[in-house]
């Protein structure tokens, strides 16, 4: 056999050592739990008829010295002397007297309120006051002119915003008017016409410091507008 064999064998022993070795500490690690579950079985949980109470396992069964009690059961307590009752006495005795009850007087009489006043009072009427509508106001504005006219009317309510009205466009021998509450204030009218060639100019104006009926007339040619009335 060469050398080289001889350390192959070798080789091969020790592994073959290895592993039994391997399998025996297997087989050593397996019984412990196997012995641990037999030791837990010898446990008595209800000691002495008392499921207070427990007893600690031993590994071995006989010996009862290292098996102490965790509780002690409670003790019954006889009593050894019942005594003697002692009759209590009765009072059989009756009462020779009887006593009589008295009469309570009653009164009947009811006194009654019958008195009724007189005087009777009576309300008196509040007058109350109706605020008087204000009548509205109109104005109107009428072309006589040899063009287009139009008018813007605006005034002032209280509590409120600027208001304003528009007649839009009217020709020759028409006329338009716009309607204003009586309320009204600070009353302004803008009348313009047409030129065909410079657009929209102002033909007049007219203010009023509270609302107020009137007619305003345009007249005249387009270069040459005139406004009478209001």
């Amino acid at each position: 056999m060469s050398t080289e064999q001889k350390n192959e064998t070798k080789k091969k022993l020790r592994y073959t050592t290895l592993i039994a070795l391997l399998g025996l500490g297997l087989v050593a690690l397996f019984a412990l739990p196997m012995r641990a579950a037999g030791i837990v079985g010898y446990m008595n949980v209800s000691a002495a008829g008392n499921p207070s109470c427990v007893n600690l396992p031993t590994v071995v069964p006989t010996a009862t010295s290292n098996n102490p009690r965790l509780c002690t059961p409670t003790p019954t307590v006889t009593p050894t002397n019942a005594g003697t009752l002692t009759p209590i006495p009765t009072n059989t005795s009756t009462p020779t007297s009887t006593p009589t009850a008295t009469s309570t007087p009653t009164d009947t009489a009811t006194p009654t309120d019958t008195a009724t006043p007189a005087v009777t009072p009576t309300g008196t009427a509040t007058p109350t006051s109706t605020p008087t509508a204000v009548p509205s106001a109109s104005i109107t504005v009428y072309n006589t002119g040899a063009f287009f006219v139009l008018y813007y009317v605006s005034y002032n309510l209280p509590g409120l915003p600027l208001q304003s009205l528009y007649s839009g466009v009217f020709n020759i021998n028409q006329g338009v008017t716009l309607t204003i509450p009586g309320e009204a204030t600070n009353v302004g009218v803008l009348v313009q016409h047409y030129t065909g060639i410079t657009g929209w100019q102002t033909t007049c104006t007219r203010a009023y410091a509270q609302a107020t009926s009137v007619v305003i007339i345009v007249s005249g040619t387009t270069f040459s507008p005139t406004c009478t009335g209001g």
